[in-house]
């Protein structure tokens, strides 16, 4: 893997505390060129993806990326990029985590 960090702009792992009620895990980034998320909690995640538009955007349970528990994943590359926000949201207790890899 750490042969496509490197081809990927090399940034630093970032991990996002996902809470119950949605959380904005990207911006959006009109320079992304990769983005790579991991689901490292014992509860699914589902992703969101959004246009910014002006509209509140949220991720809803059930609805969006499946990211099954314990390492489920999801990447964007040069042949499915995505360049608005991305979103986040589990159905479970508390807030859980998620591992993501972005590159620019």
């Amino acid at each position: 893997m750490s042969n496509l960090l490197i081809s990927h702009g090399g940034y630093e792992p970032e991990g996002y505390a996902v809470a119950t009620t949605g959380t904005r895990v990207a911006e959006a980034d009109p320079l992304r060129k990769y983005w790579a998320a991991t689901n490292a909690s014992d509860t699914a995640i589902y992703l969101a993806l959004y246009m910014n538009d002006g509209h509140t955007n949220t991720a809803t349970v059930g609805r969006g990326v499946y990211l099954a528990p314990n390492g489920g994943s999801f990447e964007l590359n040069n042949v499915n990029m995505y360049y608005d926000e991305i979103w986040a949201v589990h159905a479970g207790v508390g807030v859980k985590q998620l591992s993501v890899q972005r590159g620019r």
